[in-house]
């Protein structure tokens, strides 16, 4: 009995198609990973609301409009914007607060308070919103988008972004 195996052959054609198979496999697993985590994130993630930090509730007097910078109190797996952003934060009397979003609702464009009566102009189009958000002249579609809030130990903390309608309720 000959014991003696045969040597394998393999043709040119069938190494290079299992090289490039390889080398797919490894660009798929390589990319994929990423992706499918990307994808699958928002859903295997819990809807809680990532708090900013806007300042002791101390600090904010009783009808005064103030700009205040915010930081994220949270590290996002998948955030875009880092970093500190604004609001434009008003207390009332009963001890509530209006947190303005600081972007026009009709391009996006940073409002601006005025100095002197409490309004916000928008530069690109010339919209203008009074001191509780409402649109006065100007293009935009809506009022002033709002921050959900809460105070604990306090400091004020600033939410997620909402819209309100016309009565100043919100939307959604």
């Amino acid at each position: 009995m000959n014991t003696k195996a045969e040597p394998v052959t393999v043709s040119r054609r069938r190494f290079i198609t299992q090289v490039m198979g390889g080398i797919g496999a490894t660009i798929a697993a390589i990319l994929g990973l990423p992706l499918s985590r990307y994808v699958a994130y928002p859903a295997t993630s819990e809807a809680a609301t990532n708090w900013a930090l806007a300042g002791p509730v101390d600090g904010f007097n009783i009808g005064e409009m103030r700009q205040v910078a915010i930081e994220p109190t949270y590290d996002a797996p998948l955030a875009i914007e880092k970093g500190k952003r604004a609001a434009y934060v008003v207390k009332k009397a009963d001890g509530t607060f209006d947190c303005f979003y600081m972007h026009c609702t009709h391009a996006g464009c940073p409002v601006r308070r005025s100095s002197g009566p409490q309004r916000f102009f928008s530069p690109c189009h010339g919209g203008v919103f009074d001191k509780e958000g409402r649109v006065l002249a100007g293009p935009p579609p809506r009022p002033l988008d709002r921050y959900d809030y809460k105070v604990e130990g306090g400091v004020l903390y600033l939410g997620e972004v909402y819209q309100v309608d016309e009565r100043l309720e919100r939307v959604g």
